[in-house]
């Protein structure tokens, strides 16, 4: 018995250590608020962070930059011939957000992806496609073709703007598409543009339009940001597909899906460069998790069959808070998160 029991207390011992040791590991992890995160060194390859990052989801907007890849690889378009709103572009809009393009009107391919990737309008890609000579379903079945062409097995689109729930990826997959978006010039160009103008042209008329980029943190001087795109529907909620570089030259790539919240995205943007900053993320120990802090997702059947599951998130909001006193006690992340 007297071997026996320093033994036990021995094990006891490193076992608390090692729950000792993977608390503080938790501890120094960037409180990302979204469902499922990934940051990778754009450079390298290496994996920062991951948070359920091959977990098939809707993707909403972010869509658009796949389109945005086919209509530039594939339609031999000029930026400067226009393009006139057609009722077919009008009802491939429906059910998204209010729209700058109106039916009746030209706008020069260039101002028609100026929209999509800056303002997200849901007109704009099928109208690019529609000069291509493809509808809205060709368009999807194209675009899903492109994911195949980049290895990418858990991606596939039914049309390019996104409002349809069975336009499908990862993080993982989805950082692939974004890489090769932002070497693509004019696309990585009009996706860190704060605000620009389109012209419309009718008959003799002309009309401009000024538009500002959905992106909030091309606003900020967190970072320099080579190209990003934002997303939402209420089943995919808030999401946010982002390149940028910080002031130490080194270049991050970050994917945020199913954000409660509409500024939560942005707001995770700026946990992992204050993290970075601190060092903590260069300590290999530190650098991921695959567990989401609070279970936030739930099986959608009614998705399509996809070689990993496909999550549809509830409607509880994840890590927020009131504010108190108008906002005079809260935090400086929490007053981010809700001014932003």
């Amino acid at each position: 018995m007297k071997k026996i029991i320093p033994v036990f207390l021995s094990l006891f011992s490193i076992q608390a250590l090692a729950d000792s040791k993977e608390q503080k590991i938790l501890a120094d992890l960037p409180k990302i608020k979204s469902v499922a995160a990934l940051v990778i060194d754009l450079n390298t390859g290496e994996v920062l962070f991951e948070r359920e990052a091959d977990v098939v989801r809707p993707i909403a907007s972010i869509s658009k930059v796949m389109g945005a890849i086919v209509i530039h690889k594939y339609c031999n378009l000029k930026p400067e011939d226009l393009h006139t709103m057609s009722v077919e572009n009008r009802d491939a809009a429906k059910g998204g957000d209010k729209t700058r393009l109106t039916t009746g009107w030209a706008y020069s391919h260039h101002d028609l992806m100026k929209a999509a990737l800056m303002r997200s309008d849901n007109r704009a890609l099928p109208a690019l496609g529609q000069a291509c000579g493809m509808d809205t379903v060709k368009f999807g079945e194209r675009m899903t073709e492109e994911a195949k062409l980049m290895g990418l097995t858990n991606t596939s689109f039914k049309e390019p703007n996104g409002l349809n729930k069975e336009n499908v990826s990862t993080p993982r997959e989805i950082m692939v598409f974004l890489k090769e978006a932002i070497k693509i010039q004019e696309i990585k160009d009009i996706m860190g543009t704060k605000e620009s103008t389109i012209v419309g042209h009718r008959d003799n008329r002309t009309r401009s339009v000024e538009i500002r980029n959905t992106d909030r943190l091309l606003s900020k001087d967190l970072a320099t940001i080579l190209g990003g795109k934002t997303g939402y529907t209420d089943i995919a909620r808030y999401c946010l597909a982002i390149a940028a570089e910080t002031a130490e030259k080194r270049q991050l790539g970050m994917v945020f899906l199913a954000a409660e919240g509409k500024h939560t995205r942005f707001a995770d943007f700026t946990r992992v460069i204050n993290w970075l900053f601190t060092g903590k993320a260069f300590a290999g120990e530190t650098k991921q998790t695959t567990q989401p802090s609070t279970p936030a997702a739930i099986l959608d059947k009614s998705l399509p069959a996809a070689p990993n599951t496909i999550l549809n998130p509830i409607e509880t909001p994840i890590g927020t808070s009131a504010l108190k006193d108008g906002g005079a006690s809260a935090k400086p992340e929490d007053l981010f998160e809700y001014y932003w």
